[in-house]
C-alpha cells in the first residue's frame, strides 16, 4: 500500500480509542478482588467434553459477567460499569450486548466512533474485553440512567443484563 493509499484510508477510518476519553477515577474504588465466589468453578477432575467445555467463549462470557456484576455492587452510586472490547488492529467497540454465536465464537454488539452502531463476529482469541466505571449523568434520575445502558450477555440457555 502506497503512502498516499495509506493517508487516504486514514481520512475514512479516524482512531478509534474510547478508552482514555471515558474512563473515569472513582473516589476509593478498587476492582474487586479474585474472591472465590467470583471465579467459574472448574471441577478437579472432568472428562475432556467437560475441560472442552470450559474453554469456550460461554465460560468467557460468563467470567465477563462475574467480574462486570462484582463491578455494579462495589461501584458508588453515581457510576456504573462499562465493557469495550478491542479487536484486532485496535478497533474499540463499546459493548452493550455479548452473545456467545458459536464454540469460540462471540457476536459483539455496541458502538464505534461517534455512536455508530455496530455488530460484529469474532473469534474468543481476537478479543482483549475492558471493564471499568462511568459516572452516571447527575442531572438524570439513577434507575433511568442504568437502564439506558444496560451490558447485555447473551448464552444458549440464559440472557441477562448487568
Amino acid at each position: 500500500m502506497s503512502d498516499t493509499d495509506k493517508n487516504n484510508n486514514q481520512d475514512y477510518q479516524p482512531q478509534m480509542n474510547y478508552l482514555p476519553n471515558q474512563m473515569v477515577q472513582v473516589p476509593g474504588f478498587k476492582p474487586p478482588g479474585l474472591a472465590k465466589e467470583n471465579r467459574l468453578k472448574h471441577p478437579n477432575v472432568c472428562s475432556r467434553e467437560d475441560e472442552n467445555e470450559f474453554r469456550s467463549a460461554g465460560v468467557l462470557l460468563e467470567a465477563l459477567a462475574i467480574e462486570a456484576r462484582a463491578w455494579s455492587e462495589q461501584l458508588p452510586p453515581n457510576f456504573r460499569p462499562a465493557i469495550v472490547a478491542i479487536l484486532h488492529g485496535g478497533v474499540q467497540v463499546q459493548v452493550r450486548t455479548l452473545a456467545q454465536v458459536s464454540f469460540d465464537g462471540i457476536r459483539i454488539e455496541g458502538t464505534m466512533g461517534d455512536d455508530i452502531p455496530c455488530s460484529m463476529l469474532a473469534h474468543q482469541d481476537t478479543i482483549q474485553l475492558v471493564c471499568y466505571a462511568i459516572a452516571l449523568d447527575e442531572a438524570g434520575d439513577e434507575e433511568e440512567e442504568r437502564a439506558k445502558n444496560p451490558i447485555g450477555f447473551i448464552w444458549a440457555d440464559h440472557d441477562e443484563q448487568i
